[in-house]
């Protein structure tokens, strides 16, 4: 005997087990995509390093232009390891190169860098604290910035102005808490991603 509230809820499913389309729906309604993780973010790091490269000077001072791919090279390999995240953050790279008008593979070589050494050390990473991540984040922006100024000295033979690239960094760490919203939105959404 059916019971009314039951109907068309459960069917036969593949083995003869009994699958609840409830549950299926509740399931499919929170997978991510691609595009929720991993395209959308870089769309906006992309509007945002061209608003915060605008002409507009709020009380004399210019806007802070941080390296905002940076967040997502770090952020990414720690939600999951993907074969489109690092091409994306390699056209990240590239965007900053001509935007920024870098020598070619100037910002894409750290960024990919970065994204590579935190896929490698994933594992030991993920369930850590905030207070630890904010540290390793830190310790990678230190390693990160440091590249770029090798990477300049290499293809100009000047030290580049330092104060610039403190404030730089700077500019980039008060970012550090969208790297804790990434995670705490997109790491645990979906079982397929442990």
């Amino acid at each position: 005997m059916k019971m009314p509230g039951m109907l068309g809820l459960k069917k036969r499913g593949f083995g003869g087990t009994v699958i609840n389309r409830g549950v299926r729906a509740g399931m499919a309604s929170r997978i991510i995509t691609p595009w929720d993780w991993i395209l959308a973010p870089a769309l906006m790091s992309v509007a945002l390093t061209i608003v915060l490269a605008t002409a507009f000077q709020p009380f004399g001072f210019y806007l802070p232009e941080p390296v905002s791919p940076l967040i997502l090279a770090f952020a990414w390999p720690l939600i999951r390891p993907s074969y489109i995240a690092p091409f994306i953050v390699g056209a990240l790279g590239f965007f900053l190169d001509f935007f920024w008008g870098a020598p070619l593979g100037f910002w894409t070589i750290s960024l990919v860098l970065v994204y590579g050494v935190l896929a490698l050390a994933r594992t030991y990473l993920i369930g850590q604290e905030w207070m630890v991540l904010f540290g390793l984040f830190l310790l990678t922006e230190l390693i990160f910035f440091g590249i770029c100024v090798l990477l300049a000295f290499i293809d100009t033979g000047a030290v580049v102005r330092l104060w610039g690239v403190v404030e730089q960094a700077f500019a980039t760490t008060l970012m550090f808490p969208f790297v804790l919203i990434l995670l705490e939105k997109y790491l645990h959404s979906d079982v397929r991603f442990q």
